[in-house]
């Protein structure tokens, strides 16, 4: 036996633009605004997966809805042989729709692009788009469900149009020191300085009296 034809929504167009409708309406209520930064890659190398030439030209504010109610996840401030590390995860839910509206002609965010997230000054980077989450409510997908985790800034170019975001965003990164090259190896300043031996005593090697 099927399901019942007459309370099944699978296929109630209406019923599932009311959903959206809601979902939207949610998230603008309880959602927080995050700056979304698309990167732009300039010398994509698919050998190794990344870009070191990457850029992100562009900034455009939209609402998503914070899972992570309890604050960030991950494994937090981890002291390791390479220093301190932080590593803060959250999972942030966001309307398709309105996703289309702000990005016309994407289909979905995309992996290696990064959030920016006023309230607490965070820049996080989606590593990974669910965008089966919840699983075919009522016979469509309304939300995409990004999993983020703390961006580390790789000398990335920012001149996204947004004066705030770009100023925040370079003043992390730290300027490269200048460095000195000095000479190693000056064997013949050595050699001056050393006193001249006629004769090699095996029970002295080093000349020590």
């Amino acid at each position: 036996m099927t399901t019942n034809k007459y309370m099944n929504n699978y296929y109630a167009e209406n019923e599932q633009n009311l959903t959206d409708s809601l979902i939207i309406e949610a998230i603008q209520a309880k959602g927080v605004d995050l700056y979304y930064l698309p990167r732009t890659h300039n010398n994509f190398n698919f050998l190794f997966g990344e870009d070191p030439t990457s850029s992100f030209e562009s900034c455009t504010a939209i609402e998503m809805y914070c899972a992570s109610v309890n604050g960030f996840g991950g494994d937090g401030e981890l002291m390791s042989k390479f220093g301190l590390q932080i590593k803060d995860t959250a999972t942030f839910i966001l309307n398709k729709t309105r996703f289309k509206e702000e990005f016309p002609g994407e289909i979905r965010p995309k992996e290696g692009d990064i959030l920016f997230m006023p309230i607490t000054n965070a820049i996080l980077e989606i590593k990974f788009v669910n965008h089966e989450s919840p699983f075919f409510e009522q016979g469509r997908q309304f939300v995409f469900e990004l999993q983020t985790e703390t961006f580390e800034l790789s000398q990335e170019e920012f001149e996204t149009g947004n004066t705030d975001v770009d100023e925040f965003i370079k003043g992390l990164m730290v300027d490269e020191p200048e460095t000195q090259v000095e000479a190693f190896g000056d064997n013949e300043e050595i050699k001056d300085r050393m006193e001249p031996q006629t004769r090699f005593d095996p029970r002295n090697p080093f000349g020590v009296k």
